[in-house]
């Protein structure tokens, strides 16, 4: 994916727990907090996502300011399973914020 608005697909946001499923390629299980439902929403990653991190994804943990990380970042935590909000638009994600931060 080069960009965001290169996908197809669902809009939305959602919050639960990121799940690496293969490169570029994450899962988010939990409940849609807006747009559309669903219990589980697949996603990817452009090169222009932001992800911002507390502790979890990246950065320090109890920290008060939000850090940028790397897609490396988030596959790591994602690996084990990582607690997140995910705004996604036409299947891609825009945004993912560290469960810590909300």
């Amino acid at each position: 994916m080069e960009g965001l608005n290169k996908g197809k697909g669902v809009s939305g946001t959602w919050y639960g727990i990121v799940r690496y499923v293969a490169p570029g390629k994450y899962l988010v299980d939990g409940p849609a907090a807006k747009g559309s439902g669903g219990e589980q929403q697949a996603f990817f990653l452009a090169e222009d996502t932001v992800i911002l991190g507390g502790g979890q994804i990246c950065g320090t943990a109890g920290s008060k300011v939000d850090a940028p990380c790397e897609e490396a970042d988030l596959e790591k935590a994602a690996k084990k399973g990582v607690e997140a909000e995910v705004v996604v638009t036409n299947g891609v994600a825009t945004q993912i914020t560290d469960g810590a931060l909300l």
